[in-house]
């Protein structure tokens, strides 16, 4: 990372003064067992000057066992508004460096947004601001360095990349080949954005829910659901978006277009029949490479890994 001037000045006044900033937030992340991250305890990143940012790793018992994490702490803003905006802009930095390194993890929260906003001049019992020391491994300068792409970008929040991207992760934490798979392959739904059809299909819809309403022999009950179904035929599947959303942005990688085909027809399968496949792990592994390149092409970056 370049030098930057007066370095840490604007985190001094922050921690010194936190009624003039008083605002912060925190995004939970548990981590999977090849934990590659590589912080040997809480570590302050230096990526903006008039930002406090740190990572505080935590240990959390789950019956018998432990699963390792940290919380993602930001503080320096003003306003609520702008510390949200930076809890959801570094959920999205982990969650593309998990991506770009390969590295599960699962964002941990009980909220509506992954990202808790809080008043560190009202808070009780546990201190987040001022500053940290650090030990940086070789690999946790890499992952800062990726993290920061994001975070100290332009690059602006989408919600919907945000849940994708979210699943996804979360989806490599699975301990079966089955579910897995069905997370893998279900995190590009929140990306599709499903076409209107041509109007004369319209139309024919439309005409179709209307001589529906004259049949008398249709029951009552029955009715209600049979329209939604018909006018959901205005509007491509959730199939059709998302290969054009592969095509889209791999360029027509016409071998991608064949494995997401394929995937989302395995998941059917799964999903309604109750099957499997005998190679379902490599499929993952191959689903799982076609996602991340889309990543990269949403955020903007090269992939590390």
């Amino acid at each position: 990372m370049k030098p930057k001037r007066n370095r840490g000045k604007g985190r001094n006044l922050i921690s010194r003064n936190p009624s003039r900033r008083p605002y912060g937030a925190t995004v939970g992340v548990l981590l999977g067992s090849s934990n590659r991250f590589g912080f040997e305890g809480e570590t302050c990143l230096l990526v903006q000057d008039d930002l406090i940012v740190r990572l505080i790793p935590r240990v959390r018992k789950e019956g018998e066992f432990e699963v390792q994490g940290f919380s993602a702490v930001v503080e320096g803003f003003s306003t609520a508004a702008e510390a949200e905006q930076a809890g959801l802009k570094m959920a999205l930095s982990i969650l593309w460096t998990s991506v770009s390194m390969e590295c599960p993890v699962r964002l941990e929260y009980h909220t509506p947004l992954p990202s808790i906003v809080y008043d560190r001049t009202r808070s009780r019992g546990l201190t987040l601001s001022g500053t940290a020391h650090a030990i940086l491994t070789t690999p946790a300068r890499a992952i800062v360095d990726i993290l920061d792409q994001v975070f100290s970008s332009n690059t602006p929040i989408n919600p919907k990349l945000l849940v994708s991207m979210e699943l996804f992760a979360g989806a490599r934490l699975e301990t079966t080949e089955r579910a897995r798979f069905i997370g893998l392959v279900s995190a590009l739904e929140p990306l599709a954005e499903q076409r209107s059809l041509d109007p004369n299909v319209k139309r024919f819809i439309r005409e179709t829910i209307k001589s529906l309403g004259n049949r008398s022999d249709i029951n009552d009950d029955l009715y209600p659901s049979l329209k939604g179904r018909l006018n959901e035929l205005v509007r491509e599947s959730v199939t059709q978006a998302i290969l054009r959303l592969v095509k889209n942005h791999l360029r027509g990688d016409s071998y991608a277009i064949e494995r997401i085909k394929e995937a989302y027809s395995i998941r059917s399968k799964i999903l309604h029949e109750g099957s499997t496949d005998a190679d379902l792990n490599q499929k993952s592994a191959e689903i799982q490479g076609i996602i991340r390149r889309i990543y990269a092409s949403f955020i903007g970056r090269d992939l590390r890994v």
